[in-house]
């Protein structure tokens, strides 16, 4: 990604921790009889307004608790529970995730399932329901927070207005009467116990999340070699570092006509020093050089751009390199307006390739 978000704590924060009293002191433990009582005492209060209010007609909680619980005590071994309580914690380190820290591995639904297949798909619509349905019931909010609070203290304080994971697509601000979908960076069908997890989520433009994320892994590079065994464990940036990314980009020509301009006349070279796995997670997940390339192709972008310089050292007297020269400085002061950074890259390599 080319920055980070800042993390904003929020109150929507609490249905997390109710949750890890749920698995790692209820379901995880090795002794006594499930009953409400066992439960963080505002997640039972949320379950007892749920069983109470008539208007709710679907049992978000209280049943697929128990069933879940049943499974773990009568179904799972005492080591078992420990080894699922371990894939609790790694899986909700998503800092140390995105780092491959060796001491925090990772674990998938189908690890779930060689546990136990009926856990797994309990498990799956659990965790599914608390994101799509549970965090959303006033039972749930009254003693938490409501999401689009949450977003509208998340884009207060991250006001780029732009989607850290492209560099230009559009975050909508906390002025919209609809805002962006929150992105499970570990996504929720892979990874289970972090669906409501705010280190795991964040505020994505529609084009990364809807037509190139969606349910791809950044921890993981799938090849053909690698594909039986779900592939190669990788590092990836995490969203909310506290180290900017630090990434270049460095792009050349290999054509002068830029009127029949295509993506395959483009090379574009990224460089984040010592960071070569997040890179190549992030150009993977987000499909960063075609979309790249594309974009220096277009009409209104890179052909504009290379216009611009033509035109205004034709009708103003200005020299390429002036008008080249407030182009960079306007990249370094605002890079994500008007898609700076690339525009930057563009038009040097267009005044490299002797285009101007």
């Amino acid at each position: 990604m080319l920055f980070n978000y800042r993390y904003v704590p929020n109150d929507v924060e609490k249905l997390q921790t109710w949750i890890d009293h749920l698995v790692k002191v209820v379901w995880c433990r090795n002794t006594g009889d499930y009953s409400l009582e066992l439960l963080h005492p505002d997640l039972k209060a949320a379950v007892e307004d749920i069983a109470n209010d008539d208007r709710i007609k679907t049992d978000y909680l209280d049943g697929p608790i128990k069933t879940i619980d049943v499974l773990f005590q009568n179904s799972l071994s005492a080591a078992q529970r420990a080894q699922v309580s371990v894939l609790y914690d790694n899986n909700n380190d998503i800092e140390a995730l995105c780092a491959n820290d060796p001491q925090k591995a990772p674990g998938t639904y189908a690890d779930i399932g060689g546990i136990n297949t009926d856990l797994e798909k309990e498990l799956k619509a659990f965790f599914k329901s608390l994101f799509a349905d549970v965090i959303h019931l006033k039972a749930v909010t009254s003693r938490t927070a409501e999401i689009d609070a949450h977003y509208d203290a998340f884009v207060t304080e991250n006001d780029e207005g732009k989607c850290p994971y492209c560099g230009y697509g559009d975050i909508k601000s906390q002025n919209r009467k609809v805002r962006e979908a929150y992105d499970h960076f570990l996504p929720k069908g892979t990874y289970p116990f972090n669906s409501v997890n705010f280190k795991n989520l964040a505020p994505m433009c529609h084009e990364c999340n809807s037509s190139y994320k969606l349910q791809k892994d950044p921890l993981r590079h799938i090849d053909p070699l690698h594909k039986a065994n779900g592939g190669v464990r990788r590092k990836a940036f995490y969203s909310y570092a506290a180290a900017a990314p630090g990434i270049t980009i460095d792009l050349t020509l290999s054509t002068t006509d830029i009127c029949n301009l295509r993506p395959f006349d483009i090379t574009l070279t990224f460089a984040a020093p010592g960071r070569d796995e997040e890179v190549e997670s992030w150009k993977d997940v987000f499909g960063i050089e075609d979309r790249y390339s594309d974009k220096c192709c277009g009409k209104n972008d890179g052909k504009a751009w290379l216009q611009q310089i033509i035109e205004e050292c034709s009708n103003h007297g200005q020299s390429s390199e002036q008008l080249l020269g407030q182009v960079l400085r306007a990249a370094d002061r605002s890079p994500y307006d008007s898609a700076n950074f690339l525009k930057k890259s563009f038009l040097l390599a267009c005044r490299n390739g002797g285009l101007f």
